[in-house]
């Protein structure tokens, strides 16, 4: 388990440590145009009424905003970004399991402990392409950027990336090598502190 804290984000970029290592970038997988199951199991340890970002996939923002009474699934399609409002499902000091799948021409879904919350249909619609996506753990944005940062505390107990046929990259915090988490796959898809 890590703890996230606000103002220090975490990283899922494997590509930007070496864009040849890993052989397989785990990254590479959420670029749009590819099957993705990506899981976070999690416990917030924000109480704050503030707008809260648990995570995003960026450079074409799809990301899970918390706030006082709701929460916003954020997807962007080629054609511009989908705002979908859902009842807060994820509650403080409470574990919960998080999902996003994505099948290309096909389906988008979010499930919360396993359950479907919310499906977009992509039979008309592409998800947003990029060449080099990275998911950013427990902010919007980078630091750097200094907008829509929306940083949040929880506690990150897995998160699990599978492609269609098997798990790519599992995390459970347990063992770190120069400040990144090791890949319980073996396929040498860290992430770390930013």
């Amino acid at each position: 388990m890590i703890d996230i804290k606000k103002g220090s984000p975490w990283v899922f970029w494997p590509s930007s440590i070496c864009d040849t290592f890993p052989e397989n970038p785990g990254n590479k997988i959420l670029s749009g145009d590819q099957y993705f199951h990506l899981t976070f199991r999690l416990t917030l340890t924000d109480n704050s009424e503030e707008q809260k970002t648990l995570f995003a996939l960026v450079p074409r923002f799809t990301g899970l905003d918390l706030y006082k009474d709701k929460m916003t699934l954020t997807v962007t399609c080629e054609d511009g970004p989908l705002y979908i409002n859902l009842p807060l499902l994820v509650k403080y000091q409470e574990e919960v399991i998080i999902s996003l799948e994505h099948s290309p021409k096909e389906f988008f879904r979010l499930f919360i402990n396993n359950k479907v919350i919310h499906e977009i249909d992509l039979k008309e619609k592409i998800f947003g392409l990029s060449d080099s996506p990275h998911i950013l753990i427990g902010a919007g944005n980078f630091p750097k950027n200094d907008f829509n940062l929306n940083y949040t505390d929880f506690s990150l107990h897995e998160f699990i990336l599978k492609d269609r046929k098997e798990v790519i990259s599992h995390h459970k915090f347990e063992e770190f090598i120069f400040d990144k988490s090791v890949d319980l796959t073996g396929n040498l898809n860290f992430i770390h502190k930013l």
